[in-house]
């Protein structure tokens, strides 16, 4: 079955692999353009922003207005995460990805119907070194193998949907930090290059995620 899929990225990030089809430098919206020509294939349908411009000056209401036609009509939302997606210094609220976020994972009720809360996948795009290590480390300090999410310098609404199902089986490694199992996040991670060879399966995986929405302690709100 296809989707309606919103895609939010940051739009000038150049700590980005580069890819070869690209003109250099390559920005994040390379990678989208990539993605789009992948999703033309499948039976799933894009939806996306092509800007990038600043929010500081802008109300709720116009945020809201301009966000609304694009994510109505989707039922997931994948986030690509970048090293350079967050510009520090700025509020949350004064960017894009947070409030696309925002309106991705609740309802929004129109006059003509309900967009219910959108599934939402954080697809992890490599560095301009060709490493995840900044949002996704595999750990080799547990026989089984595990993966170390970094998500303390995200947005809030991104981490704090993160390693938060309200029923967690979870156990401590040797290191002594928290190995969670299951899905244990509404917005899962994946890499770009896992994700790009399974779209389906992943879109389907925060599909049967968001049917039990009410497992999770869902954020809903963004930093101010």
């Amino acid at each position: 079955m296809g989707h309606n899929i919103f895609v939010s990225y940051k739009y000038k990030d150049t700590n980005v692999r580069p890819l070869p089809e690209a003109v250099p430098p390559t920005w994040g919206r390379d990678y989208v353009d990539l993605l789009e020509k992948k999703l033309s294939v499948t039976s799933h349908s894009y939806y996306g922003e092509k800007g990038d411009d600043d929010l500081s000056d802008k109300s709720d209401e116009y945020i809201y207005n301009h966000l609304k036609d694009k994510i109505f009509p989707t039922t997931c939302t994948v986030v690509l995460i970048s090293a350079g997606m967050k510009e520090f210094g700025k509020l949350d609220k004064s960017q894009w990805i947070p409030w696309e976020i925002y309106y991705s994972i609740r309802e929004i009720h129109r006059e003509n119907g309900t967009s219910h809360r959108n599934g939402i996948l954080g697809v992890v795009i490599p560095d301009k070194n060709g490493s995840y290590s900044y949002a996704i480390e595999n750990m080799t300090c547990c026989a089984s193998g595990c993966r170390c999410i970094n998500n303390n310098w995200m947005f809030t609404i991104l981490k704090d949907n993160m390693f938060n199902l309200n029923t967690a089986n979870k156990q401590r490694c040797t290191k002594g930090d928290t190995i969670w199992y299951g899905e244990s996040s509404y917005i899962p991670l994946v890499t770009w290059d896992y994700f790009v060879e399974h779209i389906d399966e992943c879109i389907e995986r925060v599909e049967r995620i968001k049917d039990n929405a009410d497992d999770y302690d869902l954020h809903l709100s963004v930093n101010k």
